[in-house]
This record gives C-alpha cells, structure tokens and sequence, in this order.
C-alpha cells in the first residue's frame, strides 16, 4: 500500500494558494543559497528577475523568509539544509530542482515556519543586512539590478559586496570598477566605499574606479557627493559631466568638468577603450584588465609617451601593431604576451581581428 504523503501546513500553503512567481522566487532563493552561481544561472536571474515588477516582489518576500528562518534559535540537528545542487554554469534556464530540496528546504519548517512565512509574504522587510558579493572575470561585463531597483554595471575584473538596509544602501568596491543607475529614495542613500573614498547619491548615475591610492567618480546624471572617510579634505558636490579624484586619507579632492572626458573613461560600457593624449603605460593597463594575452612594456622611456586612439577592448593586437607602425618600435607576441619595445629582430605582432 502507497505511504500517504504528509503535507506541512507551509508546503500545503505552496502548493494551494502561492503563485507560481513566489514558487520561481522560493527556487532562485533556495539556488543562490547554494553557493556562488555560474555566469549562466546569474544570466538567467537577472533575465527573470528584471521581466516584470512582480518577480521583485516575489524575490524580495522569498529573501525576507529566508532570513526569518535563519535567524530562529532552532536545534542543529532539526535544521534542515538550505543546499540545493547548483545548475551547471552554461544553463541559461533553471532546471527543475529534485523533489524534497530547494524550496521544499525553504518550506519544510512546519507549523514552527507557517507564522513566519505569513509575516514575510505580506512584504515586510527585515532589518539586518542583506548581503550579495558580485564578481566578474577578466574581460567579463556583468549588469545586475539589485533589490532596490538599482543597477549595477561591473567592468572586467571586478568586485563589489552590496549590503542594503533598512536605512541605507551600501556598495563596498573591493577592486575594478562600476557605474550605478541609482533608483531614486531619498529615505535610503546610496553609498559607494572604495578604499578611503566615499561617493554618495539618491536617484542618479555615477561610476567609481578603484585606484591604488585612492578612487576616481565619474558622474554621468544628477549630483553626487564625494569625500574621504580619512582625509580632511571638504566634501564636495560633483554635477553630470564632472569628473573627482579621491585620494586616500584625501588633504584636497581635485574636480574637474569635462562631459567628453567622462563619456570617454566610460567607453567600456560600449567594449571600447579610448585614447586622448594617454600616456602608453595607462592605456597598457587598461588593456590588460580585458585580455589574457598581457601588453608588456619593456622599454622604460615609453611609459610616459602619450598617444590618442580608439580600440575595441580585445584588440591588444592592433594596439601593438599601431604603436610599431607610429612609433616605429619592435613589437615581440608569444602565447601569453606582447611585449612592446622588444629587442631589435623579435616578430612583430599581426593583426587582430
């Protein structure tokens, strides 16, 4: 004889009276939980997740019980895992998750969840950090909306940690860079921290790069202000078009305005890198963060030479080749490198495509 199913009253609230979305939220939630996703399961989110306000809505209730259900004092042993199997990385689309994990994992709490999981779907937030680290790959872009409608841009070898609160938004850029389209609440400002420097806006457009000693803020829409959390340096408001320069532990924050300029430092979001009186050992830097094949200037004295020029982001090959045919310098290509300023001899680098 078949074993009667028993139903919690919380799967039994599922299956009866959620909706589907909720159901696709709860799995997203019960994924992502899992561990770091691959570039195809983030595809597929951040496609499902921008479709239709209600997919917001439904992933922001799923996020708030699982946190409910995080935070009670429950024995260890009872604890039920919330590990589901990752899809593999090149699956755009979420497959099926087996019958009893994922959701059921967020589901399967009893009568001791029911109570929780009908506070969390009325939409009500709770007030400890929300947490979400993004990362991209060497020559990688990645654009995610976040739960406050915001988006996030990243450039290629980047990382940002996104911790949104009940009072504040707050952005820590590790390394790289991003440009923010802020979504507007004046109630919740939005803050980036790289370093030393802080950039702060409530419904605008901006990008910060991480820098060694410090960060620089391009601002594309509306007004940002700027500042160092260590220096004593004033704050200072920076309008569209206006590019600052934020040392670490900042005595002075240089400002200047110049639209064409910040349309040209942000040309990446376009796959272009483009070049007005650069000196060549930036441009080589902002090459190598796209490629693999590294540019390498062996020659000292052409570090400082400047040169203009417009490139898609992976055509280091062209670059060199240009610089040969400009500057009439050796140019050496093996697997992993270019290597500008090489002996007298060495195979000059061909073409890319």
């Amino acid at each position: 004889m078949q074993r009667p199913r028993i139903r919690s009253p919380v799967s039994a609230m599922s299956e009866s009276g959620m909706s589907r979305i909720d159901d696709e939220a709860l799995e997203w939630v019960a994924r992502q939980a899992a561990g770091e996703p691959g570039e195809g399961e983030r595809a597929a989110f951040d496609a499902w997740y921008a479709a239709a306000p209600r997919h917001q809505g439904a992933y922001l209730r799923a996020k708030a019980l699982q946190y409910s259900l995080d935070q009670m004092a429950i024995q260890e042993s009872l604890r039920p895992g919330l590990r589901a199997a990752p899809a593999p990385a090149d699956e755009l689309e979420p497959a099926p998750l087996p019958h009893g994990r994922g959701r059921r994992a967020l589901l399967g709490w009893g009568a001791l969840a029911a109570g929780l999981a009908a506070v969390a779907f009325t939409g009500l937030m709770p007030a400890a950090v929300e947490r979400t680290v993004l990362t991209t790959a060497k020559g990688e872009f990645r654009k995610v909306t976040l739960a406050d409608r915001s988006v996030v841009s990243l450039n290629g070898d980047s990382r940002v940690e996104v911790a949104l609160t009940k009072s504040e938004r707050r952005i820590y850029l590790e390394r790289g860079e991003a440009w923010f389209e802020v979504a507007k609440d004046k109630r919740k400002p939005f803050i980036v921290a790289a370093g030393d420097a802080r950039a702060r806006a409530v419904g605008t457009a901006f990008a910060v790069r991480r820098r060694e000693h410090g960060a620089d803020v391009l601002v594309t829409e509306g007004v940002v202000e700027v500042w160092s959390d260590k220096g004593s340096a004033q704050k200072q408001q920076i309008a569209a078009g206006a590019r600052a320069l934020v040392p670490d532990q900042a005595a002075q924050i240089a400002v200047t305005r110049d639209p064409g300029e910040v349309a040209r430092r942000l040309a990446w979001r376009d796959g272009r890198l483009v070049f007005n009186n650069e000196n060549l050992a930036d441009a080589v830097d902002d090459f190598n963060r796209y490629n693999r094949r590294q540019l390498v200037i062996v020659d000292p004295a052409l570090r400082r030479k400047t040169l203009v020029g417009n490139y898609r982001i992976d055509q280091p090959e062209h670059f060199a080749d240009d610089l040969h045919a400009l500057w009439k310098v050796p140019v050496a290509v093996t697997a992993d490198s270019i290597r500008i300023g090489a002996a007298p001899g060495a195979k000059r680098g061909a073409r890319g495509g």
